[in-house]
Formats: structure tokens, sequence, C-alpha cells
């Protein structure tokens, strides 16, 4: 749904629940994505895909647990798989601080200083 030409993110019974693309901060609580009183407010900075790059040979891949159940095997599992069939591509697992709604501005920049050519940002069940 629109609204004021922003995106609505509206919950199961059709409330509004936020503007799409805003995020929570480091020190929010699991249960706040799911509160309107604890979303951000203000006009949310507009957040684009980063660029796809044309191969992964000779990269630094950077596979992020979100600290969703099972994110951790997941990106273990991926991690594997890369090095059997991608072995140019160096793989490293990093855990993201906070919940999985949060961001971590720490991490992206470590990522960033380390050479990081692409992250997955991964999820499990």
């Amino acid at each position: 749904m629109e609204r004021h030409g922003k995106l609505v993110v509206l919950n199961p019974r059709g409330r509004p629940t936020g503007i799409f693309g805003r995020r929570l901060d480091a020190h929010s609580k699991p249960s706040d994505i799911l509160d309107p009183v604890a979303q951000p407010s203000g006009d949310p900075k507009p957040i684009s895909l980063a660029p796809r790059l044309a191969a992964l040979n000779g990269k630094n891949l950077y596979l992020v647990d979100t600290g969703f159940a099972g994110s951790y095997e997941f990106m273990q599992e991926m991690q594997d798989w890369f090095h059997a069939n991608m072995p140019t591509v160096k793989t490293h697992i990093r855990r993201k601080g906070g919940t999985m709604f949060t961001d971590d501005p720490e991490l992206w920049a470590k990522i960033k200083s380390e050479g990081g050519d692409a992250v997955v940002l991964g999820v499990g069940g």
C-alpha cells in the first residue's frame, strides 16, 4: 500500500506498521519489529541494492549469520559448498550483533575495511 508516495507495510489486521526500508537500532528488542510505537520515525533514507558483481572468482565473500535459528549452520554449509565448487572464492563467516532485525554498522565497516567484495546475509530455518 502506498501512502504519500511511500510504501507502507501493513500488519495482519491491515494497520500500518512502518515504512518499508526502515530498520530498528541495535538496542531494540526483537518484539519491537511488531510494535508500531517502536518503529523509527521521520523520512527514511532511500536504500538501494549493491551492484551485482560480474564474477566471484578471487573475491572475498562474507557469509553473515543474522542470529536466526539455523543461520550459522546454513552459512557453514554454504562455505563448504564454495570450498568444494568454487575454491578461488575466499569465504569468511561472521556473526551479526544484535538481533536479526537490527542493524550492525560496526560489522559492515569491518567487512569493508577487510576488503569484502560481497556479502550473503542469511537466515536459516
